[in-house]
């Protein structure tokens, strides 16, 4: 009967201390933000470097992707392509106003292709691809070199 006294059979004869704590390590708290916003699960890397400098290295190409609301962006790919750098711009905003639409397809056709050399490729309804001098859109996957032959 010792044995049995000195085991403990009931709740009431705990000191009151709180229970030992284990350290584990996929328990531990992390640092977050205190923003109260759900976590955020990639990095919007416009927003956090708006203005991000891009090095140059030889034979590599910058894609700019843009939006163009009205004409006074066309300046800003205007700059792009005659750096040498190509751009996709979405042009769904300026579809619906005609006028203001062909005018800035006839400047960016009059400085893309007459002035520098370069290629405009409509990629679909509402968008384009240009291109600076040096760069060549293919059409269609039959003029590849890796295409696969049919027969």
């Amino acid at each position: 009967m010792s044995e049995e006294s000195e085991r403990q059979t009931s709740l009431d004869s705990f000191d009151g201390s709180a229970p030992r704590r284990l350290n584990l390590p996929s328990q531990q708290p992390t640092l977050s933000s205190s923003n109260g916003s759900a976590p955020t699960r990639y990095h919007d890397m416009e927003k956090l470097y708006p203005d991000a400098p891009v090095p140059k290295v030889t034979g590599g190409l910058v894609i700019h992707r843009a939006v163009l609301h009205d004409l006074t962006g066309v300046s800003q790919l205007m700059d792009w392509v005659a750096d040498g750098e190509a751009v996709i711009v979405r042009m769904e905003k300026m579809m619906n106003r005609e006028l203001e639409c062909q005018t800035a397809i006839e400047r960016l056709n009059l400085f893309v292709e007459t002035d520098l050399g370069g290629q405009i490729i409509r990629l679909t309804d509402s968008r384009l691809m240009l291109l600076p001098p040096g760069c060549r859109g293919i059409r269609g996957l039959d003029d590849e070199a890796f295409s696969v032959d049919p027969s």
